[in-house]
């Protein structure tokens, strides 16, 4: 089969063009993912200046267990993020801590708190007289939020055992853990 010359040109340019609409958004995908820019800039950790720890209910619960809500909020001014579980322990009316800090376990969500959004976490108390046969007396829950080296304190009497941990928290989530409660 001979081609004429304008044949040619055509199946040329035909060609051409098929190439290019293979090539180019494939050159346009190589060069946004080589990119060092994110798409998205990633949001900043919590920082302990920003947020603020507090329980605005009592706790529920039955058969020696007892789930509170704990809230923490973000009183700063810009987005922030928490991830994991907060550290939690008790401590006695001399600052000291009494028993082992909480257990942790379940998923860790990555939680986005605009200004003034609320997050929270659930403590599960274990009422220490059924585990231990001499509990110590405890007066203040001391909160690490996760990520943050700085703990904010919450008045919270509670009994320990002196050698085991009788409290377990999950992972922060997003929204009240209070419904109808926030810190405004």
């Amino acid at each position: 089969m001979k081609l004429t010359s304008l044949a040619s040109r055509r199946l040329a340019a035909g060609v051409g063009l098929a190439c290019a609409a293979i090539l180019l958004p494939t050159a346009a995908l190589a060069s946004s993912a080589g990119s060092d820019a994110p798409a998205h800039p990633a949001l900043a950790a919590c920082h302990a200046v920003g947020t603020e720890v507090w329980n605005a209910a009592q706790g529920n619960g039955a058969a020696g267990t007892i789930y509170y809500e704990i809230e923490i909020s973000n009183v700063g001014h810009h987005t922030c993020t928490l991830k994991g579980y907060p550290g939690v322990s008790e401590l006695n009316i001399h600052g000291s801590q009494v028993g082992l800090p909480a257990t942790h376990g379940g998923i860790k969500p990555l939680v986005t708190l605009a200004p003034g959004d609320t997050s929270h976490f659930v403590l599960r108390v274990v009422d220490a007289g059924a585990v231990c046969a001499h509990p110590v007396n405890g007066s203040t829950l001391r909160v690490y939020p996760p990520g943050q080296k700085v703990a904010q304190l919450l008045g919270f009497p509670n009994q320990m055992c002196p050698r085991r941990s009788t409290m377990s928290v999950d992972a922060v989530h997003p929204g009240t853990g209070i419904p109808f409660y926030s810190l405004h």
